[in-house]
């Protein structure tokens, strides 16, 4: 191989020889450096990867480090909301089974009231069995809409049932005085109106409060009446107390035998003294206003052993 160098003042120019050993080395050279040159940028583009793959994993790692910190919190806030939950649900199953411990309490009373009244009077077992399941039913239709009670409602119905129950006590307790014992002497046992006029302005239980709204139980028997008009005694006994006591007003407390006491409130005037002997139907106060009330009336509660109870089932029983 001949290389041939021309110069602008040399036209004929000047060779020069290369070898086939000279040629061979050049091309190793250049072998040799474009191999050098390609390893030194494999390298350098690996260590670039290997160093933006790590900075990449950092990144990443911090990200789920934040969103896992951030779940756990929301599961312990729900964790927290849920035993709050089960607290108030704990205490409201609590309150119900109180509910469901007075009400059972109260059957026990009655079933044993309505035994003993069945024993006393001779009635058929089997049309008054108070320990029987009674009978009641009622068809399924395919389109009758059927729907779970609402806390708040089942509340009421409890609050229903055990009004019920009270009045059912009540009433038996009654009928148990009357037929338990049928040698009580007339005069000391209270069924005798306590006014000669008069109209029931209020029962006894629950209702409208007419001072403040609310409901609140009303402990004995309204009537209203003409101021002045007298007030009887409505059974004979003893005066345990005779002047103002509070929201009572003008007061007379008697107490009567085998565990009775009747009181008469709101009264215009007091016309007996305490202890003090009064007869069946004799007067001992006269209709009036005063203490807690909203206009000429008598207040009149039966209370048999501490405990109030119905009047209207007294006067309706001497009927």
């Amino acid at each position: 191989m001949r290389i041939v160098i021309l110069s602008d003042n040399d036209r004929n120019g000047r060779r020069a020889g290369l070898g086939a050993g000279t040629l061979l080395f050049t091309l190793f050279l250049v072998v040799l450096l474009s191999g050098a040159i390609g390893l030194s940028a494999y390298r350098i583009n690996v260590f670039l990867s290997k160093d933006m793959s790590s900075v990449l994993d950092d990144v990443q790692i911090v990200e789920l480090r934040e969103s896992l910190k951030e779940r756990r919190f929301e599961l312990a806030d729900r964790k927290q909301e849920l035993n709050d939950a089960r607290k108030e649900v704990q205490q409201h199953l609590d309150a119900l089974g109180v509910k469901l411990g007075e009400m059972q309490a109260q059957m026990f009373r009655v079933n044993a009231l309505g035994q003993r009244l069945v024993d006393a009077s001779g009635l058929g077992e089997g049309e008054f069995d108070f320990n029987a399941t009674p009978g009641i039913g009622g068809t399924a239709e395919i389109d009758q809409i059927m729907s779970s009670y609402e806390y708040p409602e089942f509340l009421a119905r409890l609050d229903d049932m055990q009004m019920r129950l009270q009045q059912d006590e009540n009433r038996l307790a009654v009928m148990e005085t009357l037929l338990m014992d049928k040698k009580l002497n007339r005069t000391m046992f209270p069924d005798a109106w306590p006014v000669k006029s008069g109209w029931i302005s209020s029962l006894f239980g629950y209702r409208t409060d007419p001072f403040s709204g609310k409901k609140a139980f009303h402990t004995g028997l309204d009537i209203a009446g003409r101021r002045g008009s007298p007030i009887q005694a409505a059974a004979a006994g003893v005066v345990k107390f005779a002047g103002k006591n509070s929201g009572y007003g003008k007061s007379v407390v008697i107490q009567h035998a085998n565990g009775y006491s009747t009181r008469y409130a709101h009264t215009d005037s007091v016309l007996v003294s305490v202890g003090q002997r009064v007869e069946k139907g004799e007067p001992i106060a006269t209709v009036g206003s005063s203490g807690r009330s909203t206009g000429p009336h008598l207040h009149f509660e039966v209370i048999k052993n501490g405990r109030r109870v119905n009047p209207k089932e007294f006067l309706q029983a001497s009927r």
